[in-house]
């Protein structure tokens, strides 16, 4: 008996989140339901596709190579139904992001409104977080990590380098100062991440690449870049903003940038997306606009 389309994207499903929880949510569809239909196509196989213990799922070598040949059916489907719906549609469907609070940006925001504009049927989820996020058990097509590229069965592409500088809202700097060297930033109301061990320094790169870390202090602190930057507006102290942000708000007299001489080592942005979802269309148009933000940043 043939294997039903509804069965081969819940194989998929499963074999690219890692999990039957992180595929229902993908699919919305029960656990129990992902189960059902995998335990079927396993039966009109005849081979077992995946390994289930109490914690995790890995695919067997059945399932691998099952896999390798479903997943460019499904995404040649996909590309074909795309192609097939009136032009007037546009893309349809759910793209679940994962991003760090840095990229959550006006640009960013901007770029996802013109495409949920161009495509009603389209639908953008956003999971904003701080710290790691289990992109396997949330079930995502699209996570973005700023720095080292983690070790992951997600398929990795290179959005950009993002920069970040110093900088202070004018009324802060008004009454406070302006900071000429690194070393008095010691005696400056700076803006750190709150974290374990606390953040107390902070490390900058000069014109020529020099790097001077500095003792650093200050009486707020939070655990996500939005709050940061706004207690930065709001004039609470010296805080760390992406550098074409900075720019923009300084043209606007919004902040100021502080040693402008000095900057933090530039850090690549990358995007983790699960196997034979690259070439879904509206992960791929998604991508495109995370890759636009990214270049906002530097």
């Amino acid at each position: 008996m043939a294997a039903s389309l509804d069965e081969l994207r819940a194989f998929a499903a499963v074999y690219e989140t890692g999990g039957f929880t992180a595929a229902s949510k993908r699919l919305v569809l029960t656990t129990n339901a992902v189960s059902l239909r995998v335990q079927k196509l396993e039966r009109d196989l005849g081979a077992r596709l995946f390994v289930r213990t109490t914690r995790s799922v890995a695919p067997t070598e059945e399932g691998r190579t099952f896999y390798a040949r479903v997943s460019r059916v499904l995404a040649d489907l996909e590309e074909a139904e795309e192609e097939l719906r009136p032009t007037s549609a546009g893309l349809r469907g759910t793209v679940r992001l994962a991003i760090p609070g840095t990229l959550a940006t006006a640009p960013l925001l901007a770029r996802l409104r013109a495409l949920l504009e161009q495509h009603p049927l389209l639908s953008i989820q956003t999971r904003v977080a701080s710290g790691a996020v289990d992109l396997v058990a949330e079930g995502v097509d699209i996570g973005v990590v700023v720095g080292q590229l983690p070790e992951t069965t997600f398929v990795g592409r290179l959005l950009g380098r993002a920069t970040w500088v110093l900088a202070a809202a004018p009324s802060y700097l008004d009454a406070h100062g302006r900071p000429r060297t690194p070393a008095e930033l010691s005696g400056h109301r700076c803006l750190r991440l709150l974290s374990n061990p606390p953040q107390d320094e902070w490390t900058l790169v000069d014109r020529r690449g020099r790097e001077v870390t500095v003792q650093v202090r200050g009486g707020y602190e939070a655990d996500d870049s939005r709050a940061l930057g706004d207690a930065a507006y709001a004039g609470l102290g010296i805080g760390v903003r992406p550098a074409g942000e900075c720019d923009r708000a300084q043209r606007e007299a919004r902040l100021e940038r502080v040693l402008p001489g000095y900057r933090f080592q530039p850090l690549d942005v990358y995007a983790l997306v699960p196997k034979g979802r690259l070439r879904v269309p509206r992960v791929a148009a998604c991508l495109e606009a995370l890759r636009a933000a990214v270049g906002e940043l530097a």
